[in-house]
């Protein structure tokens, strides 16, 4: 005869499941997965600086080299490796994440 009651493997399951969900609604909602105000204001500082340079499809900089901006090519180095490289930018990768159009340097339609 067994003494005491025994909790099926199934109601243990789904009670660790329902913590974890449980867990995960209350960190939504006390923001844990919300951006932090620092990278919402990373991210408007490259759309700012973005600004001025897709109006001419990221065409070069006024001394004619391939070159990214500085003040695009730092707010870019910030926003997505949380540092300021003195090493530039890559002209593609900048002018993609500005919403350029290739070829680059030329008026949209």
């Amino acid at each position: 005869m067994k003494k005491g009651v025994s909790i099926p493997i199934n109601t243990l399951v789904m009670l660790a499941v329902a913590i974890i969900v449980l867990l995960a609604a209350v960190a939504w909602f006390m923001g844990a997965f919300a951006p932090t105000a620092q990278e919402s204001s990373l991210k408007q500082k490259f759309d700012s600086s973005c600004m001025t340079w897709t109006m001419n499809n990221c065409n070069e900089t006024m001394d004619g080299d391939d070159d990214v901006p500085e003040s695009t090519c730092g707010a870019y180095n910030k926003l997505m490796y949380n540092t300021v490289s003195d090493t530039g930018c890559d002209h593609d990768t900048v002018a993609k994440a500005c919403g350029c159009s290739e070829p680059y340097g030329t008026m949209r339609p």
